[in-house]
Protein backbone atom coordinates (compact mmCIF):
# COMPACT_ATOMS: atom_id res chain seq x y z
CA UNK A 1 0.00 0.00 0.00
CA UNK A 2 2.40 2.33 1.01
CA UNK A 3 4.35 1.97 -2.59
CA UNK A 4 0.68 2.92 -4.19
CA UNK A 5 0.39 6.23 -2.49
CA UNK A 6 4.23 6.78 -3.11
CA UNK A 7 3.48 6.20 -6.87
CA UNK A 8 0.37 7.94 -6.91
CA UNK A 9 1.95 11.09 -4.85
CA UNK A 10 4.39 10.89 -7.92
CA UNK A 11 2.19 10.96 -10.84
CA UNK A 12 0.16 13.25 -9.15
CA UNK A 13 3.44 15.84 -8.86
CA UNK A 14 4.27 14.62 -12.38
CA UNK A 15 0.53 15.83 -13.69
CA UNK A 16 1.30 18.76 -12.11
CA UNK A 17 4.52 19.87 -13.16
CA UNK A 18 4.17 18.57 -16.93
CA UNK A 19 2.07 21.27 -18.73
CA UNK A 20 4.90 23.80 -16.96
CA UNK A 21 7.50 21.49 -18.04
CA UNK A 22 5.52 21.31 -21.36
CA UNK A 23 5.97 24.77 -22.10
CA UNK A 24 10.01 24.77 -22.44
CA UNK A 25 10.77 21.10 -23.24
CA UNK A 26 8.60 17.80 -24.73
CA UNK A 27 6.96 15.64 -21.92
CA UNK A 28 6.31 12.19 -23.21
CA UNK A 29 3.42 9.98 -21.48
CA UNK A 30 2.70 6.68 -21.95
CA UNK A 31 1.00 3.71 -21.30
CA UNK A 32 2.02 0.04 -21.89
CA UNK A 33 2.55 -3.50 -20.71
CA UNK A 34 5.08 -5.42 -18.72
CA UNK A 35 6.11 -9.01 -18.15
CA UNK A 36 8.65 -10.66 -16.32
CA UNK A 37 9.50 -14.27 -15.66
CA UNK A 38 6.88 -16.85 -17.00
CA UNK A 39 5.28 -13.87 -18.90
CA UNK A 40 3.28 -12.54 -16.05
CA UNK A 41 1.87 -9.31 -17.71
CA UNK A 42 0.57 -6.13 -15.52
CA UNK A 43 -0.07 -2.45 -16.43
CA UNK A 44 2.30 0.22 -16.61
CA UNK A 45 2.44 3.70 -17.05
CA UNK A 46 5.44 6.28 -17.66
CA UNK A 47 5.97 10.17 -18.03
CA UNK A 48 9.20 11.81 -19.16
CA UNK A 49 10.79 15.34 -19.30
CA UNK A 50 13.08 15.74 -22.16
CA UNK A 51 15.03 18.84 -22.33
CA UNK A 52 17.05 19.21 -25.36
CA UNK A 53 21.31 18.91 -24.40
CA UNK A 54 22.84 18.87 -27.69
CA UNK A 55 22.16 18.61 -31.46
CA UNK A 56 23.91 16.33 -33.77
CA UNK A 57 24.14 16.13 -37.12
CA UNK A 58 21.17 13.39 -37.83
CA UNK A 59 19.51 14.18 -34.23
CA UNK A 60 19.50 15.78 -31.10
CA UNK A 61 20.29 13.62 -27.29
CA UNK A 62 17.81 15.14 -24.87
CA UNK A 63 18.58 14.62 -20.71
CA UNK A 64 15.76 12.56 -19.61
CA UNK A 65 14.06 12.70 -15.66
CA UNK A 66 11.27 10.06 -15.83
CA UNK A 67 9.18 8.14 -13.51
CA UNK A 68 7.75 4.36 -14.34
CA UNK A 69 5.09 2.88 -12.21
CA UNK A 70 4.38 -0.83 -12.56
CA UNK A 71 1.29 -2.26 -11.19
CA UNK A 72 1.50 -5.55 -8.93
CA UNK A 73 0.21 -8.66 -9.96
CA UNK A 74 -1.88 -11.09 -7.52
CA UNK A 75 -2.12 -14.90 -8.17
CA UNK A 76 1.55 -15.61 -9.39
CA UNK A 77 4.27 -18.06 -7.86
CA UNK A 78 6.74 -15.30 -7.61
CA UNK A 79 6.07 -12.35 -5.24
CA UNK A 80 4.96 -9.74 -7.47
CA UNK A 81 1.76 -8.36 -5.97
CA UNK A 82 3.37 -4.74 -4.90
CA UNK A 83 3.00 -1.78 -7.23
CA UNK A 84 6.62 -0.48 -7.56
CA UNK A 85 7.49 2.73 -8.96
CA UNK A 86 11.17 4.19 -10.40
CA UNK A 87 12.35 7.66 -10.80
CA UNK A 88 15.32 7.73 -13.01
CA UNK A 89 17.43 10.32 -15.04
CA UNK A 90 19.56 9.20 -18.22
CA UNK A 91 20.15 10.40 -21.40
CA UNK A 92 17.92 9.51 -24.93
CA UNK A 93 18.92 9.85 -28.51
CA UNK A 94 16.50 10.35 -31.13
CA UNK A 95 17.83 10.22 -34.68
CA UNK A 96 15.65 12.29 -37.10
CA UNK A 97 14.69 9.34 -38.99
CA UNK A 98 12.74 8.24 -35.69
CA UNK A 99 15.21 5.78 -33.77
CA UNK A 100 15.06 6.54 -30.68
CA UNK A 101 18.02 4.63 -27.56
CA UNK A 102 18.17 5.92 -23.82
CA UNK A 103 19.70 4.82 -20.85
CA UNK A 104 19.35 5.95 -17.47
CA UNK A 105 19.85 5.04 -13.56
CA UNK A 106 17.25 5.15 -11.12
CA UNK A 107 15.65 4.53 -7.60
CA UNK A 108 12.67 2.56 -6.68
CA UNK A 109 9.51 2.58 -4.31
CA UNK A 110 8.30 -1.05 -3.51
CA UNK A 111 9.97 -3.93 -4.29
CA UNK A 112 9.01 -7.51 -6.23
CA UNK A 113 11.02 -10.27 -7.14
CA UNK A 114 11.05 -8.89 -10.48
CA UNK A 115 12.34 -4.93 -9.20
CA UNK A 116 14.30 -6.02 -5.72
CA UNK A 117 17.14 -3.37 -4.72
CA UNK A 118 18.61 0.07 -5.62
CA UNK A 119 19.86 0.91 -8.57
CA UNK A 120 17.76 0.39 -11.16
CA UNK A 121 19.13 0.87 -14.84
CA UNK A 122 16.83 1.55 -17.28
CA UNK A 123 17.26 1.47 -21.14
CA UNK A 124 15.00 2.18 -23.88
CA UNK A 125 15.07 1.53 -27.31
CA UNK A 126 11.93 2.85 -29.84
CA UNK A 127 10.58 4.62 -33.00
CA UNK A 128 8.63 7.91 -33.07
CA UNK A 129 6.74 9.22 -35.51
CA UNK A 130 6.07 13.15 -34.72
CA UNK A 131 3.77 12.99 -31.82
CA UNK A 132 3.11 9.07 -30.57
CA UNK A 133 6.38 6.93 -29.94
CA UNK A 134 6.40 3.12 -29.33
CA UNK A 135 9.56 2.09 -27.01
CA UNK A 136 10.91 -1.50 -25.69
CA UNK A 137 12.24 -0.71 -22.16
CA UNK A 138 13.89 -3.18 -19.32
CA UNK A 139 14.43 -2.03 -16.08
CA UNK A 140 16.86 -3.89 -13.99
CA UNK A 141 19.13 -3.79 -10.98
CA UNK A 142 22.18 -5.80 -13.21
CA UNK A 143 21.84 -8.58 -10.34
CA UNK A 144 23.48 -6.21 -7.96
CA UNK A 145 21.05 -7.26 -5.60
CA UNK A 146 19.00 -10.82 -5.64
CA UNK A 147 16.21 -11.83 -6.74
CA UNK A 148 17.06 -9.70 -9.89
CA UNK A 149 14.33 -10.90 -12.70
CA UNK A 150 13.59 -7.47 -13.96
CA UNK A 151 10.84 -6.15 -16.01
CA UNK A 152 10.68 -5.80 -20.13
CA UNK A 153 7.78 -3.20 -21.61
CA UNK A 154 6.39 -2.02 -24.24
CA UNK A 155 4.90 1.51 -24.22
CA UNK A 156 2.66 3.60 -26.29
CA UNK A 157 3.77 7.24 -25.43
CA UNK A 158 2.75 10.74 -26.54
CA UNK A 159 4.75 14.01 -26.64
CA UNK A 160 3.22 17.26 -25.14
CA UNK A 161 4.75 20.38 -27.00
Amino acid sequence: MRSLLSALVLAGALGFAAPVLAQSSPVDVGLGASATRENETTLVATAAWLPEWRRTAHGVLRWELGAIYVRGRDNTRFDLAEDTGVVHGGARYERDNGFIAGFGIGVQAGRTDALSGNPQFVSSVGWRWQRFSLLARHISNASIKQPNDGETMLVAAWRFR
